[in-house]
Formats: C-alpha cells, sequence, structure tokens
C-alpha cells in the first residue's frame, strides 16, 4: 500500500502536527509520555502492537511513539472551535466517566524530498477508553458525534472532514489520505486514526476488527 504526500488541499490542515485533528497523535504536554504500567489492563488488551499495524498498514518504517503512550487522554487544543475540540483524541473525545484509558501512536516521516517538498507523514492512532456499562459509552459516543455535526456545520477550513456513521456503534471523519473511527463495543469506545497511508479507511478498518475481535 502507498504512501502519500500529504500537503495539498484540505489534507495540509490535516497533516500539520499539533495543529489541526491531526494534532492529537503528536506529542502533548500534560500526562507524561511514560505511564505507569497497570498489568492486564483491558485497555492495554486492546491496543494493537507496532507489529501487527505495520502488516495491515504493509508498511515496516512504523515506529511507537512514546509521547502518545498515555493513560489520560491529552488536552484539547483550546484554539480549536469548542464542537471542533473532539475532533481527534482528546479530553473532550472521551468525555468523563471512563475507568481506563490508553492510547498509543505509531509514526514513520521522512524528509528525503526536493528542497522546499512537503514531507510524507504517516501516522496510526489508537486510544481505548471503558467505561462502567455500555449505556455510558453509547451516550459518549453520540455526544461525540453531536460535537463533529456542529463542527462540520461551522465550514472551518482546519476542520474540512466528512462525517458519517458506517453503522450503529461507529462514527467516522475523514479527508484525502485520512480516516479516523470511533467504535463502541461492550462499555468501550475505541478511536483508530490512520494518516498518510493507503487505503486509510481500509487500514483503520482492519485495526478497528483486531481490537473488536479481542472483546
Amino acid at each position: 500500500m502507498r504512501t502519500l504526500v500529504a500537503g495539498a488541499g484540505r489534507a495540509a490542515a490535516v497533516v500539520a502536527c499539533c495543529a489541526t485533528v491531526a494534532a492529537t497523535a503528536c506529542s502533548h504536554s500534560g500526562p507524561s509520555a511514560n505511564p505507569t504500567p497497570t498489568p492486564g489492563s483491558r485497555a492495554d488488551a486492546l491496543i494493537v502492537s507496532v507489529d501487527e499495524v505495520r502488516r495491515i498498514a504493509n508498511y515496516e518504517e512504523l515506529t511507537a511513539h512514546t509521547h502518545a503512550d498515555l493513560r489520560h487522554p491529552p488536552p484539547s487544543d483550546l484554539n480549536a472551535p469548542a464542537p471542533c475540540r473532539a475532533a481527534g483524541i482528546s479530553d473532550v473525545t472521551f468525555g468523563t466517566g471512563w475507568t481506563e484509558f490508553r492510547s498509543a501512536g505509531y509514526h514513520g516521516i521522512t524528509d528525503d524530498l526536493k528542497p522546499g517538498g512537503p514531507a510524507m507523514i504517516q501516522t496510526v492512532s489508537q486510544a481505548v477508553a471503558v467505561y462502567p456499562d455500555s449505556a455510558t459509552a453509547r451516550g459518549i459516543l453520540h455526544q461525540l458525534e453531536s460535537s463533529l455535526q456542529d463542527c462540520v456545520a461551522l465550514h472551518d477550513p482546519k476542520f474540512d472532514f466528512t462525517l458519517d456513521r458506517p453503522d450503529s456503534a461507529t462514527v467516522r471523519i475523514s479527508a484525502n489520505a485520512w480516516s479516523h473511527v470511533y467504535h463502541e463495543k461492550s462499555a468501550v469506545l475505541i478511536s483508530i486514526g490512520v494518516l498518510g497511508l493507503e487505503p486509510a479507511d481500509q487500514i483503520a478498518k482492519a485495526i478497528l476488527q483486531t481490537a473488536t475481535d479481542r472483546l
């Protein structure tokens, strides 16, 4: 599967690290980048390993990004419009009431291009939040969808994505060379984001399926 140069059109807004939706796959200030392990946690068991993701994406250059390995959702971008702060992975995305959280990020970056050319960036982000019951998790997913609908309605060029619902348990936002899915199952909300790897939507679906098969 080929990687894409992300830099033109609306994909450029997505790629800008720590400036747009894709920022949530980058490093943040906030919780420690070296979290205290929680052996045997349910959230840990649902994170798909970097080796598995390399195989799914057919891209061996992906490496684990320690700053994305968190036990609490990272803070949202306060510079973003309020409803758009839920996009990606943040404390707004997952709301309150979760009992376990784990995130992970895998990246492959090269600037081996002509002078002045955009870097090729490949990112896979994952986050898992466990809630006390399915009703709470479904409520968070519904709240997330409502926020994303409000974000789309703003027509902000930095958040120029398509929002849809592939099924009753899944919300998806996507743009050129980028797909981010949120899925609720068994009191767990799973977030998978794929940027700069094609076909992004199929890769995200395959990673999500790998995680949900463990529930």
